[in-house]
């Protein structure tokens, strides 16, 4: 059964997601102390497709180069990656992850791992894997998703 984007399950759905947002702040909080949710992500990117141009990492987030380039300055004064001249164009760096970035990633996944685990106790696993799987199609989806209309600017 299709949805309507103007259905009350939609609104309720997009509610939701929202309130995830307390989620990710705790895991943020507690998990990733050392790099928050985005410096995660972005350590993540450069540990697993590195070495990498920032281009790259703005890409996999979907961030605007700068945000990109300041998230790397972060990681790199923090020891966790390291900046080194692309054989390609010497005018460009590639990024890869130290050590120390490698270690505080694997922490980091653990504490989220034991966050979760915390947080679910009461569910069976059958359950833990139907959300998991159910989160993977919707972001599929989105990802497929047509562009939404362009909205009216809001006026007060």
């Amino acid at each position: 059964m299709a949805l309507d984007t103007d259905t009350t399950a939609a609104e309720d759905l997009v509610r939701s997601l929202y309130r995830l947002g307390l989620v990710q702040r705790e895991i943020a909080r507690h998990a990733l102390a050392e790099l928050g949710s985005q410096g995660f992500t972005a350590l993540a990117i450069v540990q697993k497709h590195g070495p990498v141009r920032i281009g790259d990492i703005a890409q996999w987030l979907s961030v605007d180069g700068s945000v990109a380039s300041r998230q790397v300055a972060a990681l790199a004064a923090a020891g966790y990656v390291r900046r080194e001249p692309d054989p390609e164009d010497r005018r460009a760096h590639r990024i890869t992850v130290t050590e120390r970035g490698s270690h505080v990633l694997t922490v980091s996944h653990r504490r989220m791992v034991a966050a979760f685990a915390g947080a679910l106790a009461g569910w069976t696993e059958e359950e833990v894997v139907a959300l998991a799987e159910q989160l993977d199609r919707l972001r599929a989806d989105f990802a497929r998703a047509p562009e939404p209309p362009d909205t009216q600017e809001i006026r007060p």
